[in-house]
């Protein structure tokens, strides 16, 4: 009786164990399935972190070629100016000329008046009367070079400061009034979109822009990373209706309101910490990272850039400073740059994987 008994459990035992070693073996092929996701995952990350790389090496050396075109049209500049002061010497002095043949030609028909020889005189005044033409073309001629050097220094002048303006609209992040621009990817439950223009298109980083739909304004845009041909903007909270999402293929328009040019900047108190990013502490959802670098669900988002900042780091530009006078140095000193603007909490995220879930199989077969 007592061999039966332990029969039975020991065949209790040995289903138990043939259990348990067949859910460990389904649950070690699981794992390995999101183990090959993740390491795909990570490589797709890497990819995107050398496409950035690569952008801004372009916009360094972009940015070099402006820099130098700039120090051309300045000393283009210069050089006019210095020609201009050269004819207008130049110009004083036939006119003082002018002035003396005048008072001689006075005197001399003063003198045919009094003198007895006029044939002799009128001779005289003939001669005198051609030098004084010759001296009245001889200004006219310097006048109108005068005239046309002028124009060749205002015509420089506008566009040195012309090419200004652009780099410092480009610095503190404010795109032209007649901007526009499509929706090319919308990903509103992460909080951004991307948009069909970049560097090239007139996007510049911390640029304040809308999303129209008709005549309507459904949402407003901060950009975030700018490259060549696309750009990355993130969605303001509170700007979309609540059931609203943004579509592919919905107009971007400039901001009516520029924070850039409204910005006042500001000096943080001594000790203080250092504010939180637009949209705070993201919610404690289990969410997958970021492929454009939002932060990580459950963690805080990091510090906003100060407006005007470059997007791959390169520190603030100033200001575009006053139109120079006449003959000054029309890349004067640099203003102030703008105060950073404050953000709002960031919109929940989406559980759902940017890069595609990973496949699913049926669970085998109970053996």
């Amino acid at each position: 009786m007592v061999w039966k008994i332990l029969s039975a459990l020991s065949a209790v035992c040995l289903g138990t164990a043939c259990y348990f070693a067949w859910a460990n073996q389904k649950a070690l092929v699981e794992e390995r399935k999101r183990e090959t996701f993740a390491t795909a995952n990570l490589a797709e990350i890497k990819e995107h972190k050398v496409q950035a790389e690569e952008a801004k090496k372009n916009r360094e050396t972009q940015l070099a070629t402006v820099n130098k075109d700039l120090e051309t049209t300045k000393l283009a500049v210069v050089d006019f100016t210095a020609k201009a002061q050269t004819k207008e010497q130049e110009l004083a002095v036939v006119k003082t000329n002018l002035d003396q043949i005048t008072k001689v030609v006075n005197d001399l028909e003063k003198q045919i008046a009094d003198a007895g020889d006029i044939e002799g005189l009128l001779k005289q005044i003939e001669t005198i009367k051609k030098e004084r033409a010759d001296a009245e073309a001889a200004v006219a001629n310097e006048t109108q070079r005068y005239s046309n050097a002028q124009e060749r220094v205002a015509g420089l002048t506008n566009a040195a400061k012309e090419a200004e303006d652009r780099e410092a609209r480009g610095r503190r992040g404010i795109v032209d009034d007649d901007f526009t621009a499509r929706v090319a990817q919308s990903y509103t439950d992460w909080g951004f979109v991307v948009i069909n223009k970049g560097n090239g298109g007139g996007v510049f980083a911390n640029a304040d822009l809308e999303v129209k739909r008709g005549k309507e304004i459904v949402a407003k845009l901060k950009v975030r990373n700018v490259e060549q041909e696309t750009s990355v903007a993130d969605l303001i909270k509170g700007s979309l209706a609540e059931g609203e999402r943004i579509r592919p293929g919905d107009l971007v328009v400039a901001a009516a309101e520029q924070s850039a040019k409204t910005a006042k900047p500001s000096a943080p108190a001594p000790g203080a910490a250092a504010a939180p990013a637009a949209g705070g502490a993201a919610p404690a959802a289990a969410a997958p990272s970021d492929p454009f670098g939002a932060p990580a669900a459950g963690g805080a988002a990091p510090a906003a850039p100060a407006m005007g900042s470059d997007p791959f780091g390169a520190p603030a530009a100033p200001a575009a400073p006053a139109e120079p006078a006449m003959g000054a140095d029309p890349f004067g000193a640099p203003a102030a740059p703008a105060a950073p603007p404050a953000g709002g909490a960031a919109p929940p995220p989406s559980t759902a994987d940017p890069f595609g879930a990973a496949p699913t199989t049926p669970p085998p077969a109970n053996p």
